[in-house]
C-alpha cells in the first residue's frame, strides 16, 4: 500500500525527507531497528531483514533474511516489494541505500549518537509505522530509565572507563557513538571520548589513558575470560572484575530496548565499579 499522507516529510539522518506514511511493508537492514519494529507492535509489517537480525528470538525467523548489513541482497529485498527501508548510516553502505532509493523505495536512515537521538528515533518510527501510542510508551520508559539511573548515581563523579569492541587490532568505542552515550548515561567517562567513531589502539595506549574500568562486550567481538585477564594485567587493574564481560546489546542496540538496557547496565556496573575515590581519576 502506498502512503497517502502528503504532509511535509520526516527528515532522516541524511537530511532526506521521507513521507510520514504509514508504511505496511518494511525492510530493515539493522538488527536494532528490526527489534524495535517488533517492540512497537509492528512486526507484522516486516517483509525483509538481515541475517544478523535475530531478535526478538522466536518471532523474527518468519521474516525473510536477505543478506547482511554490509552486503544485503538488494534483488531479494526488492522482490519482497517493501514500501520503506529502515537503515543506519553507521551500519549500512551509502551505495546500497542509494540503489534502493533509485529502485523507487523510500529509505529512512538513522544515526543515533545520543540518547536524545534515540528518543527522536522512537517518535519518528511511531509516525512511519502508525504506532504512535507504542512509541510514546517507549519514549516514556526511556525518559523514566534515564531519570532513575541519574538519581541512582547520586551526583557521584563519573568513572574513567573504556569499551573495547575488537581485538587484533584492539579497537574501542570513541566519542559521538551510541556506546559513548550509553556509557555517559550510566556514569562512565569514556577515555576515548576525544576520538571519533571506533579508533584502533593498543593496550599500552589504553593503560596510558588510565581507565578504572574496561567493558568487554560479547559483540561484535566476543571477548573471553582470558581477554579480561590479559587486559586487567596490562593495565594493572585490581583483578579481571575491573574488565567485566557484558552483553553487547546493552551497549550498542538502540530503540525500544534502550530503557531496559540502561537499567541492566546500572545493575551490572553496581557490582564492579570502583569505589568513589578511584572514580575521580582523570
Amino acid at each position: 500500500m502506498t502512503p497517502t499522507n502528503h504532509t511535509p516529510g520526516l527528515l532522516d539522518a541524511r537530511g532526506v525527507a521521507v513521507v510520514p506514511g504509514p508504511y505496511f511493508r518494511v525492510a530493515s537492514l539493522v538488527p536494532s531497528l528490526t527489534d524495535t519494529v517488533f517492540g512497537l507492535g509492528r512486526g507484522d509489517s516486516l517483509v525483509a531483514r538481515t541475517a544478523y537480525c535475530e531478535e526478538p528470538h522466536g518471532l523474527v525467523a518468519r521474516v525473510p533474511a536477505c543478506g547482511g548489513t554490509k552486503n544485503p541482497r538488494l534483488d531479494d529485498i526488492l522482490a519482497q516489494r517493501p514500501d520503506l527501508v529502515l537503515a543506519c548510516l553507521e551500519e549500512n553502505k551509502t551505495a546500497h541505500l542509494e540503489a534502493l532509493a533509485a529502485a523507487g523505495v523510500p529509505v529512512f536512515a538513522v544515526m543515533p549518537r545520543s540518547l536524545d537521538d534515540v528518543d527522536v528515533l522512537l517518535k519518528d518510527l511511531g509516525i512511519l509505522l502508525d504506532a504512535g501510542d507504542a512509541a510514546q510508551a517507549a519514549r516514556a520508559a526511556l525518559a523514566a530509565a534515564r531519570t532513575d539511573v541519574a538519581a541512582a548515581r547520586g551526583g557521584r563523579p563519573p568513572v574513567a572507563a573504556a569499551t573495547l569492541i575488537w581485538k587484533d587490532p584492539w579497537m574501542a568505542a570513541g566519542g559521538s557513538t551510541h556506546i559513548d552515550a550509553v556509557m555517559a548515561e550510566v556514569g562512565l567517562r569514556n577515555v576515548y571520548g576525544g576520538h571519533e567513531d571506533y579508533p584502533s589502539t593498543t593496550l599500552d595506549e589504553l593503560a596510558a589513558l588510565g581507565p578504572a574500568l574496561v567493558l568487554l562486550p560479547d559483540e561484535p567481538y566476543h571477548f573471553t575470560k582470558r581477554d579480561a585477564v590479559a587486559v586487567s594485567e596490562a593495565l594493572l587493574l585490581a583483578g579481571s572484575e575491573r574488565c567485566p564481560r557484558v552483553p553487547g546489546k546493552l551497549l550498542s542496540w538502540y530503540g525500544t530496548r534502550t530503557a531496559g538496557s540502561l537499567r541492566e547496565l546500572q545493575r551490572l556496573l553496581g557490582r564492579v565499579a570502583p569505589a568513589a575515590p578511584a572514580s575521580t581519576a582523570g
